[in-house]
């Protein structure tokens, strides 16, 4: 089947330096902190909630002393950036380069960039491939890249179509033989949109640094729903397991108590090929829980492993 190309929210976006004349430059971790911003990327209006994965209650209220038994269940404790970062080819301006197969139909909305040259990803329809595609390697640990808001498509099936339109790029498409496409896509990685995952529901929204994670309950993707008045309660509290930060989902301000400093919005230093997972309060203790455990497992061995060395 042929993909749909639809009409699609305006990608305004300045001209990068070409993909192809670039030499690949040193991989970059992932971090909060890099002090590097790119050019702006300002390609998804507003928050763009796409609503995917295994969906439970979101945001349980259940207090910490809940968590104290172990209730069995396997929990993810390795979030590593480098995992994410190799699999892309990084090159210079603050770009990823990776290829994605899509099953066809894509799924996906594309759009001409209306400031510059080019085709981007305007959308991505629920449900669609491209939607079962980054649910597979975001939620479901599948190997190779996502594809987000914003990228741009620089190749279709090998074929280079940097800084071509939407009706010269539509044909390649259309006329690809086979039941999936490959499409190459460059991301402007410090700029562009951060993907954002909500641990335990699985739910993930795609959000413009700065914006407040609260607004993520305004479209229904996740209940940040609090019960205090000064933000104290920890109910709406979200721990980045990569990096250790907590984030404060509420607006509670109170003049007889201060809220807590935590920050409030996504990021604006975040380097977008690696998912923005944030664990809710519960999830947090469960997380801190079985890395402890596993500390200790590993102490335990080291320490008979060396008993047995020297008996």
């Amino acid at each position: 089947m042929a993909m749909a190309f639809l009409a699609a929210p305006s990608l305004a976006t300045p001209r990068p330096a070409t993909v192809g004349s670039l030499e690949a430059v040193p991989r970059q971790t992932a971090h909060t902190s890099s002090r590097r911003t790119g050019e702006g990327f300002a390609l998804v209006a507003g928050l763009a909630a796409i609503g995917l994965g295994r969906k439970r209650n979101a945001g349980t209220r259940r207090r910490a002393e809940d968590d104290d038994e172990d209730d069995g269940e396997d929990v993810r404790t390795s979030y590593n950036t480098e995992d994410w970062v190799k699999r892309v080819k990084m090159i210079e301006g603050d770009r990823a380069v990776f290829d994605v197969t899509i099953p066809k139909p894509l799924g996906i909305v594309p759009r001409d960039f209306p400031l510059r040259p080019g085709v981007g990803i305007a959308k991505i329809n629920a449900g669609g491939n491209t939607d079962l595609l980054n649910e597979k390697v975001i939620l479901n640990g599948g190997e190779g890249m996502w594809v987000l808001e914003g990228d741009e498509v620089v190749a279709v099936n090998g074929t280079t179509v940097e800084g071509q339109s939407l009706e010269e790029v539509k044909p390649l498409v259309k006329n690809a033989e086979g039941d999936s496409i490959t499409l190459t896509l460059c991301r402007a990685y410090l700029a562009s949109p951060v993907k954002v995952v909500f641990l335990p529901s699985g739910k993930v929204c795609t959000m413009k640094r700065g914006t407040e994670i609260s607004k993520a309950a305004e479209v229904g993707v996740e209940d940040v729903a609090y019960s205090c008045q000064e933000g104290w309660c920890k109910a709406c509290w979200q721990t980045d397991p990569m990096h250790g930060v907590v984030f404060r989902a509420c607006n509670a301000y109170s003049k007889k108590k201060p809220p807590p400093k935590n920050p409030r919005t996504i990021p604006q230093q975040w380097n977008s090929v690696v998912p923005l997972w944030l664990l809710n309060q519960r999830e947090a203790f469960k997380l801190a829980r079985a890395r402890k455990k596993e500390r200790e497992a590993k102490q335990k061995a080291f320490k008979e492993k060396q008993a047995a060395a020297t008996a």
